[in-house]
């Protein structure tokens, strides 16, 4: 079995309960320290009153420990107010010599610096700034009462009394640093997380995004493939509806067709979906239809009944395969439309002009106005269709009563060369 979910389950429940950690901070100082202190005091013969406020001070040094995760400001005020009673406090000596030392030094002091280790670390505003303040002033205060007392009642003389002075400072000094560092680490964790967060939403968005573009164009793809396959279906069945019964052969050549149609339509739905299955990969797709396969789609709709010319004028020219899939949908659509509304028999043309810079398309019927444009109200979903895919591939759609009566679909679609140079 791993050992890293134990662990990684006893770090957190220590980050969550960091009062245990405190109170097991506490009580190791305590039992390597107190006995120290407690002893020099006792030995060092103050008197009844600074042998007892000595004893306090240094009861209050361990018990604050215990607390200082909860009250940093209050741990630091008490763990300072004991050090300066300390500092007040007679010098204290050691048996059998007679240099002497400020009781401030007695091993219980160290806990004052884990007060100030943890209000640099934790504290907000100007508190670390004020701990070193205090750290340093009462640093300096003591050594002036060393000065003071005379180098000769120093173990060491002078060399002795600098080197307290120092020794003081320094760890001051080295508690504050700690305590600036580990906050400037717990900032830099929490930046950090917050810009993973950021990152991760960042993510799920542009995944949204792309999920939601991905079945837009599905659903255009469906729109186009269904109407166009159901409508040319339609109009075969129709067809040979009426001619079943004195010409069955044009009638069985009518359900051949419907047949055809309606598989390439079941092709077509199929590799669509696919990219929704995420165990099909690109190569079991079908290929998108491109306008190479437009005479296909014009002999279809003028098998239905529906007759249609298509012309291309002008050299072909390099187009991408989004430039020719929008281009056979719009083709597609329009003469979707055109057997769907423009009514039996009206003739409709489709060309297609090259340039050398698009690719223009035209898609129009010589139907009557009103027919031409009955049910494709601007909320359909056939123009809007058109004219998305088209602003995709930076092309434009334009729709609207033909000259010649009926109705008309003109799109432009840059070709590859015009929009290498427009980058």
């Amino acid at each position: 079995m791993s050992t890293e979910a134990p662990a990684r389950e006893g770090w957190d429940w220590t980050r969550h309960h960091r009062w245990a950690g405190d109170v097991l901070l506490a009580v190791v100082l305590a039992a390597l320290l107190s006995p120290a202190s407690v002893g020099v005091v006792r030995d060092s013969g103050l008197g009844a009153a600074w042998t007892w406020t000595s004893y306090l001070a240094v009861v209050a040094l361990h018990v604050s420990v215990a607390l200082r995760s909860r009250a940093p400001v209050v741990v630091f005020a008490v763990c300072a107010a004991a050090e300066l009673v300390l500092a007040l406090a007679p010098r204290l000596h050691d048996p059998g010599t007679p240099a002497s030392y400020p009781a401030v030094l007695v091993p219980s002091s160290a806990a004052y610096l884990v007060a100030a280790y943890t209000l640099s670390a934790a504290g907000r505003g100007s508190w670390p700034l004020l701990s070193l303040l205090v750290g340093v002033t009462g640093s300096l205060l003591v050594a002036t009462r060393a000065w003071a007392a005379g180098p000769a009642e120093v173990d060491g003389g002078v060399g002795e009394l600098l080197s307290l002075t120092g020794l003081m400072l320094a760890s001051v000094l080295a508690a504050w640093a700690l305590g600036r560092f580990r906050r400037l680490r717990a900032d830099q964790m929490v930046a950090l997380v917050e810009r993973a967060r950021s990152a991760e939403l960042d993510r799920d968005r542009r995944r949204r995004e792309a999920a939601a573009e991905e079945r837009a164009r599905i659903a255009r793809e469906l729109h186009d493939v269904i109407a166009h396959s159901v409508s040319v279906m339609v109009r075969q069945a129709e067809g040979g509806r009426y001619v079943a019964a004195k010409d069955p052969q044009a009638a069985a050549g009518a359900l051949a067709a419907i047949a055809d149609t309606g598989r390439e339509a079941l092709g077509d739905i199929r590799s669509m979906l696919g990219v929704l299955d995420a165990e099909v990969g690109p190569a079991a797709l079908g290929p998108q239809p491109t306008l190479e396969a437009l005479p296909e789609l014009v002999e279809r709709v003028r098998a239905s009944g529906q007759p249609v010319e298509l012309r291309v004028e002008g050299d072909p020219r390099p187009l991408d395969r989004a430039g020719h899939l929008a281009a056979y949908r719009l083709v597609q659509e329009a003469l979707t439309n055109v057997v769907k509304h423009a009514g039996p028999d009206v003739r409709t043309e489709v060309l297609l002009t090259w340039t050398d810079r698009d690719l223009r398309l035209e898609v129009t019927d010589h139907g009557a106005p009103f027919q031409a444009t009955e049910g494709m109200a601007p909320g359909g979903r056939g123009l809007v269709g058109m004219r998305e895919r088209l602003q995709l591939v930076g092309g434009t759609l334009r729709a609207g009563p033909a000259e010649s009566g009926g109705f008309s679909v003109v799109g432009e679609i840059p070709t590859a060369s015009s929009v290498r140079g427009r980058r």
